[in-house]
């Protein structure tokens, strides 16, 4: 466990010496390319990995800040899921050492929970389409003119069960368009 830390801590320091070590000049212009992604008018494509799932998205930045866009994810942990949908993004600060953002969704897919129960006389459940609702928060980082590396904490609500679908992603994403 304390090896963790140890690792931990020793990739934040090369993230914060690769970020804020710079010279004064070639700081100022990484806070600027960090700014600059996220203007109107510009797009960003990305996709990555969930525990025990890949998820993709696309979309556009319809304000300063403010991204709507496209998602799928497909999930296979504590339940089964497909899902697909909607949603928006607003970077609530950008420009520094990481830019942080919260985000709301709407989207739809087919679930299935998992079979913790070995009872060999029950029938294992079926799966099922609902809508569901999601909110999450996330971190970036911006790793060039047009990359960076994100982490999103999402968590939904399903609207036919009383579910909520716990979501963990990283991705590399593409910004394209300005």
């Amino acid at each position: 466990m304390i090896n963790n830390y140890r690792l931990t801590f020793i990739l934040l320091c090369g993230l914060y010496s690769t970020s804020f070590a710079q010279d004064g000049d070639r700081n100022s212009d990484w806070q600027k390319v960090a700014s600059a992604h996220h203007q109107k008018g510009g797009g960003l494509t990305g996709g990555g990995l969930t525990i025990v799932g890949a998820q993709a998205k696309l979309g556009k930045f319809v304000a300063n800040r403010t991204w709507i866009g496209l998602e799928g994810e497909v999930h296979n942990f504590f339940s089964q899921r497909q899902e697909a949908g909607l949603f928006a993004r607003y970077y609530l600060w950008n420009g520094g050492f990481v830019s942080g953002f919260s985000e709301i969704g709407f989207s739809y897919g087919r679930f299935k929970d998992w079979v913790w129960d070995l009872d060999l006389g029950s029938e294992p459940p079926k799966p099922f389409y609902s809508p569901k609702l999601n909110a999450g928060f996330g971190l970036e980082y911006t790793l060039g003119k047009r990359f960076s590396l994100e982490g999103v904490a999402k968590a939904g609500k399903l609207t036919q069960v009383n579910w909520i679908q716990p979501s963990f992603q990283g991705s590399v994403n593409f910004y394209f368009g300005r």
